[in-house]
């Protein structure tokens, strides 16, 4: 029976020479794999836009729970169609970061209607901004919130412990804590809206240490959470 899916898009992973197995977060399933086919035509680059990172796509597929076969998508079309994500070289960069972030925080991912929905906003939101620099930062630590690892602020302490998740009065036996003058940038980051982040002043290097701290908190609460290829990509593309 074929149903109706939203999804977005996590990654693609060419099968032999004409296949692609396309990865995506689904409103309606959570995370699920998809196969389809590269079909060469006049119209091939236009369906390739389908699966790039982070595309939103609507289509039909025959969904069996209990079969081997991958659901093939049919009538697909882009629900959302992105005006600068895909044309600025800084967000389409930012994009591919967390794509490849979302594939491995997401791994085992059942339906979550409102980390759909906030992933499908936020993404939104940052295609139609025009300055957005601390965006990455501010999704990445909220999308914690969604996946049930969201650090605790609200405990006393000035110290943070990335392994309990939460504010500390003494420094932890460990090595993964912050100490007060990093702490501090967890409470905020996690009160910051989309629409305030703009206030928040950081420079290069304290983007460049918070995203470092938060990929290590996310090692730490995600299992098998791997090293991430375009990490390099996106500090280069800030420098």
């Amino acid at each position: 029976m074929l149903e109706n899916f939203h999804g977005i898009v996590l990654r693609t992973v060419k099968y032999g020479e004409t296949g692609l197995i396309v990865d995506m977060f689904t409103e309606s399933h959570g995370r699920m794999s998809f196969m389809t086919k590269l079909v060469r035509s006049r119209q091939s680059k236009s369906r390739a836009a389908f699966w790039a990172p982070l595309s939103m796509v609507e289509f039909l597929a025959d969904y069996r729970p209990m079969s081997s076969r991958l659901p093939q998508p049919q009538d697909v079309r882009l629900y959302y169609n992105y005006s600068d994500l895909p044309y600025s070289p800084v967000k389409s960069t930012v994009a591919m970061f967390l794509a490849e972030f979302l594939s491995s925080a997401l791994r085992s991912e059942e339906q979550n209607i409102p980390l759909f929905k906030y992933m499908e906003t936020s993404l939104q939101w940052y295609d139609s901004s025009r300055s957005a620099a601390n965006f990455h930062l501010i999704f990445v630590l909220q999308l914690a919130r969604y996946i049930g690892i969201m650090p605790n602020v609200e405990d006393e302490g000035l110290f943070f412990d990335m392994q309990a998740g939460s504010y500390v009065p003494l420094v932890p036996t460990h090595r993964y804590f912050l100490r007060p003058d990093e702490a501090k940038y967890v409470r905020l980051l996690m009160r910051i809206r989309l629409y305030t982040m703009h206030l928040l002043r950081l420079n290069r290097e304290q983007r460049r240490r918070i995203l470092a701290v938060l990929i290590t908190y996310y090692r730490l609460h995600v299992p098998q959470f791997p090293e991430l290829k375009s990490l390099e990509v996106l500090q280069d593309v800030f420098d």
